[in-house]
């Protein structure tokens, strides 16, 4: 999870390549670092992640201050859907995100995988964003 100069490659930094959105955000697994939430700690949003069959939702404006608070992230999945119905429990449990329109995992704190539905990249240039910015990263 290190770009080309070695640094790491944090959620925020991802996120970042986004844009505004109006998209319904929901941490579906979470471990890692950092400042927390106010009132909201780490282990409080694992919690919720875990115990909502919907994942802990989010507004972009939320995931963004998330993610600035999140230092590394050890574990993580995230999705983005157009609205909280696309956040079907069923489909989620059985890791099918077709109805999401962008999917970002990490895992073990060694990579980043990062899907966005073709649709969605048509409209919005994600991927090319994140291929331009981190086509060396290792």
């Amino acid at each position: 999870m290190q770009d080309a100069q070695g640094a790491v490659i944090g959620l925020d930094s991802l996120l970042s390549l986004v844009g505004e959105n109006q998209w319904v955000w929901s941490v579906l697994e979470f471990d890692g670092i950092g400042t927390a939430l106010p009132g909201l700690g780490y282990a409080e949003i694992r919690d919720r992640a875990h115990s909502c069959p919907q994942g802990y939702v989010m507004s972009w404006p939320q995931v963004r201050e998330f993610a600035a608070s999140v230092q590394q992230c050890f574990d993580l999945l995230l999705v983005a859907a157009t609205d909280r119905r696309a956040l079907d429990a069923q489909r989620l449990a059985a890791g099918d995100f077709s109805e999401c329109l962008m999917v970002l995992a990490a895992g073990d704190s060694t990579w980043w995988s990062v899907e966005v539905l073709t649709e969605t990249e048509v409209t919005t240039g994600i991927m090319e964003r994140v291929r331009a910015r981190y086509a060396a990263a290792s």
